[in-house]
């Protein structure tokens, strides 16, 4: 494997430099990437220059001051910008650079690239890389700027980079490197060397895809590894459906009853299920999971049904119920309030197989929970729990898995990470899709009356605040915020406040308060996102150009649940071009597939493997954007490319970032099965 020293210019001093910079081999010196590129063809204002960084102006000469007489001999120049609408003017000072000095004409004009400083209303350059506008010769083209800390020179550094180009590219002519993907170097070639800032987007894209795929290529062969061929068969003589569809209070919609086919198909099949209820909120994807339980109970074997909350257990509990007494199907409610008496005489029921089914929390995964014949695992927003809780789960016996999702899964995403795990799409009821309004409002006082107004009329209402407490920075309204100044208003009100914070019985009590009507306002952050089924009609989510829209939409979903009217106000403050865009998508679409697309192409993957809110999601290695694009030829790449001697040289050269693929996967583990 070629080393640095094999790159023209690396010697032992500039390797010791090299390795300030993090950079230890050639592969290092690839990926260390360009924080910025600069097109010397494009200059821009002073007005809205970046003070600090490399930028390229133009100016017309206005004045030009005489040298001083000390030891630096310097001068300045005055520019009037030509970037500018209106006459702006910059100052450039020259310092050990008289030669220059009577080079200088008025009206002349001049490009430079350089530094800005702003200090009030002056702009000041120094000693900047300057050409005349009609005599161009080295400020062309697409100048890259590296994070190199003042340990090289930009222009030292590229040709380093350069070097190790060439190396690469002739030791593939020489076939000493056919292993290595042509795209793999094309695209580090373009990021260092573009001809323009196009054709560098593209190659960090094809870049990203490269990366994402060899952290899909890992992934996919742990997949293999684990044993997806069915051991345990279900004993289904003469199975007939209309014995569940008699059970139930209304007719299932087209695609749950695709979704019920598709479940019993898997549940036959030769391999054991692995697939993903997707659907949006209220489209009736537990009763999809209450089929799954049916056929099990029919078999006489297990299930386990895990939510992640107890408020949204006993929901289910108490829907089961209902279903459960007409098909003689035994279950039990299993959570932290359970009592005693009550869980032990549970805990034996399971082992001796007296319960069919268990509904429950993590509760569930207890190392005293034991079952006679557990084979099936039901996880309810199963983007809520880590992989270790699922793992534990089915290490009690369930090899058929069957998650359920109110985030909707992009297409993209999905052909990308889900080839091997089946999706079955639940669609809401035409009647049930519109019954919920959505406002965009910048008056939150004006939002807050009318919540008010509604809670006094017998209405129930969440408010939802981005943060529990106010922090340094942090503009928005938190909930310690918001209720100091809406006091007057709220007090009036029975309303409680529900955050991360509280303890678990604080947190019960003020979700079954609400859930019993017993109190009008819940004042709470996003852990309302799921959870909960109220009769609730208003819902004022307070900044919320703070969620992306996969949480606003979950967050809407928690009024108007049982298909009354119901009212959903997005206030926000001061939000940038995109927040706003995303907010008044909302507004006009109630579909929550259609939104998730929007998400993904706006923000990224980051809802949709666990990252953070804020911002796109990262490939692993080189922490770059992924979007629908990356995905699609990460796919590519992944099938096409990646196998056999490549994909081996491609984790040798990447053995250092094992921690973020690691990482990465376990990310990307969040919101697929263990198949």
């Amino acid at each position: 494997m070629l080393t640095l020293s094999n790159v023209k210019g690396v010697g032992k001093a500039t390797e010791k430099k090299l390795e300030e910079l993090g950079v230890n081999s050639v592969f290092g010196l690839f990926s260390f990437l360009p924080r910025k590129y600069i097109d010397l063809g494009k200059p821009i204002s002073v007005l809205v220059a970046e003070p600090g960084a490399l930028c390229l102006l133009e100016g017309r000469v206005e004045k030009v001051s005489e040298p001083s007489n000390g030891g630096k001999h310097s001068f300045s120049v005055s520019f009037s910008d030509n970037l500018a609408d209106n006459k702006v003017y910059f100052v450039a000072k020259f310092y050990n650079m008289a030669f220059l000095h009577d080079g200088f004409e008025i009206g002349q004009n001049y490009r430079m690239l350089t530094r800005l400083s702003k200090d009030l209303s002056s702009f000041t350059v120094v000693n900047p890389h300057l050409e005349k506008v009609d005599k161009i010769s080295k400020l062309e083209g697409i100048f890259t700027v590296y994070p190199l800390k003042n340990v090289f020179p930009q222009g030292t550094f590229k040709n380093l980079v350069y070097s190790a180009i060439d190396l690469v590219n002739e030791e593939r002519r020489q076939g000493k490197l056919d292993v290595v993907n042509e795209d793999f170097v094309r695209a580090f070639s373009a990021i260092h060397k573009p001809t323009s800032i196009e054709e560098a987007e593209n190659a960090f894209d094809r870049l990203a895809a490269i990366d994402l795929a060899l952290a899909l290529q890992i992934y996919k062969k742990s997949k293999k590894s684990s044993q997806k061929h069915r051991k345990v068969f279900y004993d289904l003589p003469n199975f007939r459906i209309d014995e569940f569809l008699n059970a139930l209070d209304f007719e299932p919609t087209p695609t749950q009853m695709k979704a019920f086919s598709e479940i019993f198909d898997d549940m036959t099949g030769a391999e054991y299920m692995s697939r993903i209820v997707s659907g949006d909120v209220g489209s009736g994807k537990t009763v999809v999971a209450f089929f799954a339980v049916f056929v099990a109970a029919l078999a006489r074997v297990q299930s386990a049904i895990m939510a992640p909350t107890e408020i949204l257990a006993r929901q289910h509990a108490e829907k089961f119920a209902r279903i459960a007494k007409k098909l003689g199907i035994n279950h039990a409610l299993l959570t932290s309030s359970t009592s005693s008496s009550e869980r032990s005489e549970i805990l034996e029921g399971l082992k001796d197989g007296k319960i069919d089914c268990v509904i429950g929390t993590q509760s569930l995964i207890g190392e005293e929970v034991q079952f006679k014949k557990l084979c099936l695992a039901i996880i309810d927003e199963q983007h809520k729990f880590g992989v270790n809780d699922r793992a534990k789960l089915e290490s009690k016996g369930a090899k058929d898995v069957l998650s359920l999702t109110a985030t909707p899964i992009p297409r993209s995403m999905s052909l990308t990470f889900y080839d091997d795990v089946k999706i079955s799409h639940i669609e809401k009821r035409e009647s049930a899709k519109t019954n919920v309004t959505t406002v965009l409002t910048y008056d939150l006082q004006e939002a807050v009356n009318r919540i008010v107004s509604g809670v006094k009329s017998g209405r129930q209402a969440f408010i939802v605040c981005p943060a529990i407490e106010d922090a340094e920075g942090f503009e928005s309204y938190s909930i310690e915020r918001f209720t100091k100044e809406f006091l007057k208003e709220i007090c009036i009100l029975n309303h409680s406040i529900l955050h991360g914070k509280l303890s678990t019985e604080e947190k019960n009590q003020a979700i079954n308060d609400f859930y019993e009507g017993k109190i009008g306002l819940l004042i709470a952050t996003s852990v309302i996102e799921v959870g909960i089924d109220t009769k609730a009609s208003d819902i004022l989510i307070v900044n919320a150009d703070r969620f992306g829209l996969a949480s606003l939409h979950q967050l809407r979903g928690r009024v108007g649940r049982d298909g009354s009217p119901a009212n959903c106000y997005l206030h926000s403050g001061k939000s940038t071009e995109q927040a706003l865009k995303r907010l008044e998508t909302m507004c006009r679409s109630n579909d929550g597939q259609y939104l998730a697309e929007v998400d993904f192409s706006m923000r990224g993957a980051g809802d949709f493997l666990g990252t953070k809110q804020s911002g796109a999601s990262l490939t692993p290695i080189f922490g770059l954007k992924m979007n629908a694009d990356v995905l699609y030829y990460a796919k590519r790449y992944s099938e096409e490319y990646l196998s056999g001697e490549s994909l081996d040289y491609l984790l040798r050269l990447t053995r250092g970032s094992k921690q973020k693929i690691d990482e990465f996967l376990q990310a990307l583990e969040q919101v697929t099965l263990k198949s």
